[in-house]
């Protein structure tokens, strides 16, 4: 492998390919963190999407994800490779295809997605979704005063006393929703954990801000809008007061000029990018 870095780019040739990586993809700090470390082996997993799911069970095909040689949807699929991108674990929503996959509703299954679409809805390391329901200040359901909404409650009714019925915006069925709906709806705002597969309808005139389910769980009192893609995992980690250190100076590199070709470059690297002759001393 020979790379090239400069002001903008990275600029990658290996196996008769030429790979450039500019500063702004999100890919360009783990490439220079590999040539700073030496470990020049696992920059094709970093910049070769394809190979970064070897192994996994996953299979990448003109950008859509396979498992079990069946697509994956798309809404899933790119917020999979949005996981990957940020870094994070993508193993919770492959759960949540398999919890989904369990609803015995393709109408369910597929307006699901309608409903995740807007934001604050993360998923949970064992592919549940988080969904809000507004209550009342007793944590009690405003239609009957039954049900206790209170952290750590569970509630759940038969599936078949839930109305399925997408154009019946407002009927039997325990109603969960988006934060900005939710918060409207009663005095205190809380967080659910919903199994997709427990998801029966989600109404049509409401642009797909609320929903019915036959099951969640209450796990937090709704304080803000949630905003990360994996529940209760920021996107970006706080780095610890004592990790921090004084930023290094910028490292000044000498000028070589090629043997081969005799362009002047300003760089550190053993590799020409005029001419891809390979120096065999170090500059």
């Amino acid at each position: 492998m020979h790379y090239h870095v400069l002001e903008q780019s990275i600029v990658l040739n290996y196996l008769g390919k030429t790979v450039v990586v500019s500063k702004g993809d999100s890919r360009f700090e783990d490439v220079l963190e590999c040539i700073r470390n030496g470990d020049l082996d696992s920059i094709p997993a970093i910049v070769e999407v394809e190979k970064g799911f070897e192994g996994t069970g996953l299979e990448l095909k003109d950008g859509l994800l396979y498992t079990d040689g069946q697509p994956i949807p798309s809404e899933l699929n790119a917020r999979i490779l949005k996981y990957k991108d940020l870094g994070l674990p993508y193993e919770p929503l492959l759960k949540f295809w398999e919890n989904l996959k369990q609803n015995p509703s393709y109408n369910s299954r597929a307006q699901l997605f309608a409903f995740l679409s807007h934001n604050g809805h993360p998923i949970t390391e064992d592919g549940f979704f988080i969904a809000y329901r507004g209550v009342t200040a007793e944590f009690k359901d405003k239609h009957t005063g039954t049900f206790d909404n209170s952290v750590g409650a569970v509630c759940e009714m038969p599936r078949e006393q839930v109305n399925d019925n997408p154009n019946e915006t407002c009927s039997s069925g325990l109603h969960v929703a988006c934060f900005d709906y939710a918060k409207g709806f009663g005095p205190q705002l809380v967080e659910v954990k919903v199994n997709p597969k427990d998801v029966v309808c989600v109404p049509t005139d409401y642009s797909g801000t609320k929903m019915r389910t036959c099951r969640f769980e209450v796990v937090a009192v709704g304080e803000k809008l949630r905003t990360e893609a994996l529940y209760g995992r920021p996107e970006t980690a706080e780095v610890p007061e004592e990790a921090k250190e004084e930023p290094e100076e910028e490292q000044e590199f000498e000028d070589y000029i090629c043997e081969n070709c005799s362009a002047d470059k300003d760089d550190f690297h053993n590799f020409c990018p005029e001419c891809g002759h390979e120096h065999t001393e170090e500059v």
